[in-house]
């Protein structure tokens, strides 16, 4: 039985690297506490699974001296079947990453701030990522660049069988993403926000979607993008690039962007690529 434990720091990136080695076909668990690892691992084995990966990290790390779960770190060491692959980033990224998805460092309550529970993590953490026989720094990375090298890792032998497509809305009042190969505005489009039924919704909400695309204007261009990707995929296939990033922006990227970019995820799913969902500014200012 082939097994990967992701573990790195919080803010790496690592439940995005457990839902690329799905797509690899491992079988994924998120958040396993480090003392089931090998009962769990062996009722995989004995229930016939070939490939698992898992994601351990400092939520399951009691935060005294001694760490005996780091016991259970070396004796999976031991199986030359079993890798250990530990994400890291820089604290600028980290800082960087959580300040955009408002969520909170699993050590920031003891710590006080973030830049103490980040500086706290490392040094817990050091002892993994001196046992890690892969680590990746995920500070630069563009998800594509990560799904790359994952797959690169633990997929080589096998030739991708889909084109991945990663689709992101955004508001442009925060910046356009660097990353992608195309960026379609969406500014022009009928907005809910001066809608007051659909201002608190978003382009996950069905009424919201039903509202932009009732505009024939958003449907025919929604075609002409759909239309232009399906045209352009297979020479990106001829040159062996097997993924590309679409970006829809909006003002604040919750209405029309997050809209077109679940139309178009719908729509390339149903041609049968693998498509990612990235809906990034969804949640900015929405509990302040």
């Amino acid at each position: 039985m082939q097994t990967v434990i992701i573990t790195g720091v919080s803010g790496a990136g690592k439940t995005q690297a457990i839902d690329y080695l799905e797509d690899f076909g491992y079988f994924c668990i998120d958040n396993m506490p480090i003392q089931l690892l090998s009962k769990f691992l062996d009722l995989c084995r004995s229930s016939g699974q070939e490939k698992i990966a898992v994601v351990t990290d400092i939520r399951s790390i009691s935060l005294n001296l001694d760490r005996p779960e780091f016991r259970e770190f070396y004796k999976l060491k031991q199986d030359p079947n079993t890798s250990i692959l530990f994400l890291d980033a820089d604290d600028q990224a980290i800082v960087k990453r959580y300040q955009q998805t408002r969520r909170r460092h699993p050590l920031a309550l003891q710590r006080g701030n973030l830049e103490k529970a980040i500086k706290e993590e490392r040094s817990i953490m050091k002892e993994m990522k001196d046992l890690a026989d892969e680590i990746i720094d995920t500070s630069e990375l563009k998800p594509t660049d990560l799904y790359e090298t994952l797959r690169e890792i633990f997929n080589k032998d096998e030739e991708p069988d889909t084109f991945l497509i990663n689709i992101i809305s955004f508001g442009f009042k925060y910046g356009a993403p660097r990353s992608a190969d195309f960026v379609f505005d969406t500014r022009f489009l009928i907005n809910p926000f001066w809608v007051p039924e659909l201002r608190e919704k978003t382009g996950e909400d069905k009424e919201v979607r039903d509202f932009v695309m009732s505009d024939k204007v958003a449907k025919e261009y929604m075609d002409y993008i759909a239309d232009l990707l399906s045209l352009i995929i297979p020479y990106y296939l001829n040159v062996d690039k097997s993924h590309i990033t679409v970006a829809f922006g909006c003002t604040g990227g919750q209405h029309r962007s997050v809209t077109y970019a679940y139309q178009l995820a719908e729509i390339f799913k149903e041609k049968g690529y693998l498509v990612r969902l990235d809906h990034r500014d969804i949640l900015k200012d929405r509990f302040s």
